[in-house]
């Protein structure tokens, strides 16, 4: 259904990106701020041009590298950012159904299932952010497109709304069968709305694939970087690189450590423990998250995986 292989120049780096989606398919794209994610969108919503290659969507040409390209309003691409980006002076029913075509019906039927019907004549100035952003995804949907495009659409909004939204988004995703990208630099929002993930940095999409096993298998240090893994120990010619999730008390894992806590600070319902191994074969530093506090000098014996395994002078930057 989307069939995208392209380049967008940015003052500072090439976006390059190949993408394939099939209709009602989803895939996260993960990445530090700056990697280029946000252009990505822009480009298939058609607000940059294209510096190499072509964008297509249900078989339409709806850009090409140095040619003519649809409009963003004649695409049928939603493009959802961190912005609402509803116009003031209409009702929230105008902005539900402000692009052409747009079915009141419809339009009814999405701000029901996102909770907004009982302020389809409010503006947006007496909403609460949180309703901001269901009326710009009840748009998007109402406009009948055939890709959405969703721009950390759950930034600055407290973690149990962002994961009601998320819910109630993936429900009617699921419905109209209408494929969707998200851009994140959240992890496990990213695991949330799709399993098939691709992690991108300076542009360049450095791994794609199912994101559990992605987690696991990361194929370089920078990968597993943005995927949250934190420490590294080093042996001869090897480094080990260890996510905090997959830290455990030592037990039937192959390689058991005695490891110094250096910090401890809370992280949700856990604690985020630093700790230093020291005395043994492998050397380096990691995190875990842990159940309860710990005291700094406390000596623990800890497990961790031995995979991911890289060369020692792969970088990696503490």
């Amino acid at each position: 259904m989307l069939d995208a292989d392209f380049e967008v120049s940015r003052r500072d780096f090439q976006v390059s990106v190949q993408l394939q989606l099939d209709k009602g398919a989803r895939i996260s794209l993960l990445g530090a701020s700056g990697a280029g994610k946000t252009t990505i969108l822009e480009a298939l919503a058609g607000f940059v041009p294209l510096a190499r290659g072509e964008i297509r969507l249900a078989g339409r040409l709806l850009s090409q590298a140095g040619g003519p390209g649809l409009g963003p309003r004649l695409r049928r691409v939603g493009l959802v950012s961190q912005g609402s980006a509803l116009f003031p002076h209409l009702t929230v029913m105008q902005n539900i159904c402000y692009a052409p075509g747009s079915d009141p019906d419809v339009g009814r039927a999405r701000a029901a299932s996102l909770g907004l019907q009982s302020m389809l004549d409010a503006r947006p100035k007496a909403l609460s952010e949180g309703e901001r952003r269901r009326v710009a995804l009840a748009r998007a949907l109402t406009a009948g497109c055939r890709l959405l495009c969703l721009d950390e659409p759950f930034s600055a909004l407290d973690r149990p709304l962002a994961e009601e939204l998320l819910g109630q988004l993936l429900a009617e995703l699921d419905e109209l069968s209408v494929a969707a990208i998200l851009v994140t630099h959240d992890l496990e929002e990213a695991q949330a709305f799709a399993n098939q993930m691709a992690v991108l940095r300076k542009g360049v999409i450095l791994q794609t694939g199912d994101s559990v096993k992605l987690l696991h298998q990361p194929e370089s240090t920078e990968v597993a970087r943005l995927l949250g893994y934190r420490g590294s120990l080093v042996r001869g010619e090897d480094r080990i690189v260890v996510h905090p999730d997959l830290v455990r008390v030592a037990g039937a894992e192959v390689l058991q450590l005695e490891a110094r806590v250096v910090g401890c600070r809370p992280a949700g319902a856990q604690f985020w423990v630093e700790m230093v191994v020291q005395g043994g074969d492998w050397l380096g530093r990691m995190a875990a998250r842990w159940v309860s506090p710990l005291q700094t000098g406390e000596l623990l014996s800890v497990s961790v995986p031995m995979t991911p395994k890289f060369p020692r002078e792969a970088p990696w930057n503490e």
